[in-house]
């Protein structure tokens, strides 16, 4: 609490969202309004390791938890967002679905006044496309879209249409594989079998697909 502020961002919150408590399947993520300086010497006291985005990651009991100071997210680094406070954090995601912040302080959950409307329509969209980790957002969007039952936005669909190809495709595979327990791109042979699903609101009827869909009440 000698932070300005603490701020879960994203999976947390959006699961909650989703489908209540036993929703939530994410890692934290936690934004740290404070001297970055300050962040650091936590990150290098607890044991923490530097991350490829300007933060640090590390594990404590079944939490796998990653954690930024606000001024060294990589929108604001990289010049895309200008920040203040934890409220300005939610135009630094890539996903829609992913912009809002707990904050720890004051208990409130913050986001724009649209962002429940749009958990319930369904339909996941790009907030902020410029991004260092296309191809982990790429896979992200894929078992998002498969997994929830979710058509893409505009912006979403156009990202895919431009990313997705058949060398995307093998390497979607073999990270998928290499990260995840669950396997959603296992049951697709083809990158056409994938496009189509992703863009054309095909659903899979898999046993698969049923086990992993999140619960709705």
């Amino acid at each position: 609490m000698r932070f300005d502020g603490v701020g879960i961002i994203g999976g947390l919150v959006r699961d909650f969202a989703l489908g209540g408590r036993d929703a939530f399947k994410s890692d934290l993520d936690l934004v740290i309004q404070g001297d970055p300086r300050e962040v650091a010497a936590l990150a290098s006291r607890i044991g923490a390791v530097a991350n490829r985005f300007g933060g640090y990651g590390y594990s404590e009991g079944p939490w796998k938890i990653d954690f930024w100071a606000l001024q060294n997210t990589w929108a604001v680094t990289a010049g895309h967002v200008a920040v203040r406070d934890l409220a300005d954090v939610v135009q630094c995601t890539f996903f829609d679905w992913d912009a809002v912040v707990y904050d720890l302080r004051s208990r409130r959950v913050v986001c724009d006044k649209t962002y429940f409307q749009r958990i319930q329509s369904r339909r996941l969209e790009i907030s902020l496309r410029s991004n260092p980790g296309e191809i982990g957002n790429l896979l992200r969007a894929a078992r998002r879209i498969i997994r929830w039952h979710l058509t893409p936005g505009p912006v979403l669909t156009k990202f895919i249409v431009e990313r997705l190809d058949e060398e995307t495709f093998a390497v979607l595979k073999a990270t998928e594989r290499r990260k995840y327990g669950d396997r959603a791109l296992d049951a697709f042979t083809s990158v056409a079998q994938l496009r189509s699903l992703l863009l054309g609101g095909a659903r899979p009827q898999t046993e698969l697909a049923r086990q992993m869909t999140l619960p709705l009440d």
